[in-house]
């Protein structure tokens, strides 16, 4: 008799097996899962609540908070050069009647007056005003950046500057060097604005753009010097009104951002909120007399790491600053 051989179970049969047993599993333990893949949506949803959680988490939050201040304390104490007490306002709002402003920004008279020597790592930035000053007013040290018509919305653009060669921009004359002390006089020629809050953020983001060039200067950003509105003949527009309007907006720039705010009409000024009568022949471009009281004023205005101790004589701006308008 042949023994019958015993036939041995079909690997396709355990396989179906196992599938069997793995579907089984994941209708048990998996159902909702499987649903979701099922319906519409089911696993975007899933992803989404699970990154809901993530990031209202607290844990998350107080690790968001904490990298937001450190980079802005780092950012803040880049701006200020080391022999400089620092501020900041911080408000930065741009509502002129509600900006309260810290008045460390406003550079304060100095006991002991500098000499010329002091400007020597200094630029000056600034119009047809600033070109005068420097002819007139009889200082000696110093580099100027200046150009007839130079405003704050095409100072990056305009080539006003002139070097061997070629006109440049005043970005363009900035690189490659390296000044301490940076002295922006600009405004005149933005008097013009039909809305000064346009102003303020042009001219805000012309300081921005020149702290990214020389974040560790001293910035000493001036006030608009009054004008003799009856002498001008550049435009209506060019009147102490509308330089006492963009000089507030000046002053709540430099309080919001840590720049430090000079007022040269604190002898400039005839005291009643407009240029000395005898100052100018066509209202607004000075006489060397008050170019000259100009650096007067600049050589007992200046920021140290006491200025804003008691030790330092306080002689606070008293009218308000501005600045925009013509070709000049």
């Amino acid at each position: 008799m042949v023994q019958q051989k015993r036939r041995k179970p079909r690997k396709t049969a355990r396989f179906l097996n196992m599938l069997l047993l793995v579907f089984a599993f994941l209708v048990v333990f998996e159902g909702r899962l499987i649903i979701n893949i099922a319906s519409k949506g089911g696993i975007n949803k899933q992803v989404d609540e699970q990154l809901n959680k993530i990031f209202s988490s607290s844990d998350f939050q107080n690790q968001d908070e904490a990298t937001a201040e450190s980079e802005t304390s780092s950012e803040t104490a880049s701006k200020y050069p080391a022999n400089v007490t620092p501020f900041v306002n911080g408000s930065g709002s741009a509502s002129t009647s509600s900006v309260t402003v810290d008045d460390r920004c406003i550079v304060k008279k100095q006991a002991t007056p500098v000499d010329d020597s002091y400007f020597s790592d200094a630029v000056f930035i600034g119009d047809s005003r600033v070109e005068g000053f420097h002819m007139q007013s009889g200082i000696t040290q110093g580099t100027f950046l200046t150009g007839v018509g130079m405003n704050c919305t095409d100072i990056f653009e305009t080539p006003y500057i002139s070097t061997a060669s070629g006109n440049v921009t005043v970005i363009q004359a900035l690189k490659n060097n390296s000044f301490k002390k940076m002295y922006i006089m600009i405004g005149t020629n933005d008097l013009g604005y039909p809305d000064f809050e346009e102003f303020r953020k042009n001219y805000t983001k012309c300081l921005a753009e020149l702290r990214k060039l020389m974040p560790n200067a001293i910035f000493y950003v001036s006030a608009v010097p009054y004008v003799e509105e009856a002498k001008v003949q550049t435009g209506d527009y060019v009147n102490n009104t509308n330089i006492d309007t963009v000089n507030q907006i000046i002053l709540e720039i430099c309080s919001a951002n840590g720049y430090y705010y000079l007022n040269p009409n604190e002898v400039l000024s005839n005291g009643n909120g407009a240029l000395a009568a005898d100052a100018t022949s066509d209202g607004i471009h000075m006489y060397p007399e008050y170019c000259a009281k100009w650096l007067d004023y600049l050589h007992t205005h200046y920021v140290t790491a006491d200025s804003s101790s008691s030790d330092s004589e306080s002689e606070t701006a008293s009218e308000s600053e501005t600045a925009s308008g013509a070709s000049l």
